[in-house]
């Protein structure tokens, strides 16, 4: 991922009424997949909005690479419904080619192509009102690169799919990327995110809480692992005792003869298998521990950490 961002905001602040959307919110987005992630009404949808013109900030600014206007360059999937239902994909999304400027011809034959990318074969004939959700979550999708934007915002682009369309729409995602655009995914789905996306911004109540290269939000110091062990309560003491004096625990957490610990300090195995022989316990699980973004989310709504439960 390039370091140059793609896209500055500095201090936006938008307002609905005595509702706070933007709070002096500034961030730097790269190239790439981003996630922009937060609970419901956390100012997500708000923030797209702002960089697409569609609402003025009361204060604050934002430039796309020395540029403040996005329209030239930007592709749109709402999340809300947006399509003409009386007619079929290709009429639209060749339609949305010709409003960006596309000559007729171009438009047609982009259209096709897009299409043709999606997923959508001869069903591109049939009027969108006779769609299933995952076809006019595609159709969308279409529609917003038709015309070959460097920028694509995507806002819950899984909305109502199974789960094998929200694969193949990931996977989609994906293939855009590689293809040096600048994605931004706007969704409340952490495990979908953290599949596709290389940089990730967390938000609340319009304040930037997070951000940052998905690898570094998820990493873990050196030396700090996760470890599950069975045995009776007597061996789980003893062991929790024994690996308790070596290392340092983060969490512990016992249930129905099983013990979970997240250790810190550990340097290898050894130590931890003589202390399971030792004390009779079985290990089930020895890893390190790896965090995902559910984890970061507790950490950052709760205001601790996530080694425990």
């Amino acid at each position: 991922m390039k370091n140059t961002p793609m896209i500055s905001a500095r201090n936006l602040l938008v307002r609905y009424g005595k509702i706070t959307a933007l709070d002096s919110l500034t961030v730097d987005i790269p190239q790439g997949v981003v996630g922009v992630l937060g609970p419901n009404g956390a100012g997500k949808t708000t923030l797209i909005k702002v960089l697409l013109g569609l609402v003025t900030p009361h204060a604050g600014s934002f430039s796309v690479r020395g540029t403040d206007d996005l329209r030239d360059m930007v592709g749109y999937m709402p999340e809300s419904h947006c399509l003409m239902g009386s007619m079929n994909a290709f009429e639209l999304v060749s339609y949305m080619g010709r409003l960006s400027g596309m000559p007729g011809t171009e438009a047609i034959q982009r259209g096709h192509e897009v299409l043709d990318f999606v997923g959508l074969d001869e069903e591109r004939y049939r009027t969108i009102d006779s769609y299933s959700t995952g076809m006019k979550q595609r159709v969308k999708l279409a529609q917003a690169i038709v015309h070959d934007p460097k920028i694509l915002m995507l806002d819950e682009p899984t909305n109502g799919m199974d789960p094998p369309g929200r694969r193949d729409m990931l996977r989609l995602i994906s293939r855009i990327g590689m293809f040096g655009k600048t994605i931004l995914v706007s969704s409340h789905l952490l495990h979908e995110v953290e599949q596709i996306c290389q940089h990730v911004m967390i938000i609340d109540e319009g304040k930037l809480l997070r951000e940052g290269a998905m690898d570094q939000i998820l990493s873990r110091d050196e030396g700090r692992y996760r470890l599950k062990v069975r045995g009776s309560p007597e061996e789980l003491d003893g062991f929790s005792r024994a690996v308790g004096a070596l290392y340092g625990v983060v969490s512990l957490f016992d249930e129905k003869g099983q013990t979970t610990m997240v250790l810190e300090g550990v340097k290898g195995g050894g130590e931890i298998l003589t202390a399971a022989r030792d004390t009779g316990v079985q290990i089930r699980y020895f890893r390190p521990d790896v965090l995902s973004l559910e984890d970061i989310f507790m950490e950052v709504f709760s205001g601790g950490d996530v080694g425990g439960y």
